[in-house]
């Protein structure tokens, strides 16, 4: 179950506490995502934090053989000795980051599906499969192309806009124009359009309006906010500030806006994770 989805479902777990290390107190932006349905065909395109449900989906759903895939597997815990065991053939690379060590693997193979869906099996809450995969044979519509390394953006203040967006100029909006948002980027593809991956993304994507979601029904678009009202910091003196952040609960509201085909719908969930 996606992190967004666990929120909404009121089970948040380590995954969900994992996305919210990264946000302080206050309002930020959240991934978005735009999911396409059409006869045969299911497009979507989204945002970082959104691109592992769309990589689950492919690896779950996609056709038997060899698939092509390249890309980057980041992750903040030393985990080398559990992909030893997996048939691909990673290298990984040891760097510093901020407060704690990145450990990445870059891939670029040719290798059956059953191989790749082993990397579901030990995944973890501080691990980004930041993969492209198109089917060997080229069957289509199946494809996912995802950017191989994170955004250049700050979520850290409240606002959660990147820095180099901040300088700009604030625009005076024509009134007799509609703004359009932009269509997320970190992620795009398509799946086959079957019964069996429908019903798989509502239930990660919007499963809080599911039941909204018809066989006629055409676009879905998806906006998230994080609010953040708490942060609970563990008391313990014992523990370095890099541990007291990574520990440290937050509790606040998730904000969601879906419009399918045109109609929006707010919803809103509480969380302490």
């Amino acid at each position: 179950m996606s992190w967004l989805a666990k929120i909404v479902n009121g089970t948040p777990d380590e995954f969900v506490h994992a996305k919210l290390v990264k946000y302080g107190i206050g309002t930020h932006p959240g991934p978005s995502a735009v999911i396409g349905l059409s006869q045969g065909r299911i497009t979507f395109k989204a945002d970082f934090d959104h691109e592992k449900m769309f990589a689950q989906a492919y690896l779950k759903f996609a056709p038997a053989g060899t698939q092509k895939v390249t890309g980057t597997i980041i992750t903040y815990t030393d985990r080398r000795s559990v992909y030893e065991h997996l048939s691909l053939p990673l290298s990984w690379t040891k760097t510093k980051g901020e407060g704690a060590s990145v450990f990445k693997a870059k891939i670029s193979e040719v290798a059956p599906i059953e191989d790749l869906r082993a990397l579901l099996d030990v995944d973890d809450p501080t691990t980004f499969l930041l993969l492209s995969m198109t089917p060997r044979d080229g069957t289509k519509p199946w494809s996912i192309a995802t950017k191989s390394s994170f955004p250049k953006a700050s979520f850290a203040k409240a606002g959660g806009k990147p820095d180099e967006e901040k300088e700009k100029p604030e625009e005076v909006p024509d009134e007799d124009k509609a703004v359009k948002p932009k269509d997320p980027t970190f992620a795009k593809g398509a799946y086959a359009n079957t019964p069996d991956i429908v019903r798989y993304l509502l239930q990660e994507a919007v499963p809080d309006v599911a039941s909204d979601v018809t066989p006629k029904t055409k676009d879905i678009r998806i906006s998230n906010e994080i609010v953040i009202e708490e942060i609970m910091v563990p008391e313990d003196s014992a523990l370095s500030f890099s541990e007291k952040r990574r520990m440290a609960k937050k509790k606040g509201k998730l904000v969601r806006r879906i419009t399918i085909d045109g109609k929006e719908h707010i919803k809103e969930f509480q969380f302490v994770a």
